[in-house]
């Protein structure tokens, strides 16, 4: 890879982890929609926004040739899945005060990341890394005795995410026409939601005011440009860089949570989060000891 597609995959990284790490303040201006159909309205919106950027950035043919390959179809069916699965766990923590929590997913992601690279990948990992999952590990089952309870939340969030950019990893489309595609599979499962929903009397433009009209079409720009931008690092970027970026996300959601919604963190669940950072700054330290 070229110096110039590197440093433009890495800032792809930035842009894509950075609009995660606050995309909580966005999910919760619209809390009254409910998880379910600001989801299903995510899908819509992403669809109208990706269809034009392909014709304006020419992989109409290539999004199209696509469509006609059930081998990808499926692939796409499968990442699509695994993104609703994060999408609505992430959009239904934040509305409802879990936002830490999904921090703790976020955290343990590219520690995840790592040791499927090492699995699946066969990428080979330094004992620095080994101490760094294992650290994480520890971390988790701290959560579970000390605080008390199961970090379910946390959990899905890291599994779905990985599984999910190891399915975009391996797909032959590009960025963008992958996201069509993915998107593309989605859209009957969300129009049936929303039709349903609104037939049972669910208001599913919110208020109908200009403010949540607004905030629920800017749905399919706040999801496009984040997602657009972790394919293209996840198909560029080795496993290991990529992890060290995003931790950027869960920074962010963790700083959200704890400062802007002032969502509780006890001193059990601080030496849960102890455990995760000090394995990654293991994993980071080990990046830095290579360059």
């Amino acid at each position: 890879m070229s110096r110039e597609n590197h440093a433009a995959a890495v800032l792809s990284a930035v842009i894509a982890f950075g609009l995660w790490g606050v995309l909580p303040v966005y999910w919760k201006q619209i809390g009254h929609l409910g998880s379910d159909v600001a989801l299903a309205q995510r899908v819509m919106w992403t669809m109208a926004t990706v269809l034009p950027l392909l014709i304006l950035r020419g992989e109409w043919a290539a999004f199209m040739k696509s469509l006609r390959k059930p081998k990808l179809l499926r692939a796409h069916a499968w990442s699509a899945f695994l993104l609703a699965i994060n999408w609505g766990v992430f959009v239904w923590s934040a509305q409802h005060g879990r936002i830490i929590d999904c921090s703790l997913g976020y955290f343990i992601n590219p520690l995840l990341n790592v040791l499927i690279g090492s699995r699946l990948l066969g990428e080979r990992l330094s004992r620095l890394q080994k101490l760094s999952i294992a650290s994480a590990a520890c971390g988790v089952v701290t959560q579970l005795v000390l605080v008390g309870r199961f970090p379910w939340i946390g959990l899905l969030l890291a599994v779905s995410f990985a599984l999910y950019g190891l399915a975009r990893r391996r797909s032959p489309l590009g960025s963008l026409p992958g996201l069509g595609v993915e998107t593309l599979v989605g859209i009957p499962i969300a129009v049936a939601y929303l039709a349903w929903s609104q037939q049972n009397g669910v208001s599913i433009w919110g208020t109908a005011s200009t403010h949540d009209l607004l905030l629920i079409i800017g749905l399919g720009i706040i999801t496009t440009i984040p997602l657009l931008g972790f394919a293209h690092a996840a198909r560029q970027l080795p496993f290991a860089l990529l992890g060290v970026l995003q931790f950027l996300a869960p920074t962010g959601q963790f700083l959200v949570g704890a400062l802007v919604y002032h969502e509780p963190v006890s001193a059990a669940a601080m030496v849960s989060f102890g455990l995760i950072w000090a394995g990654v700054v293991l994993f980071c330290g080990d990046l830095w000891s290579k360059q």
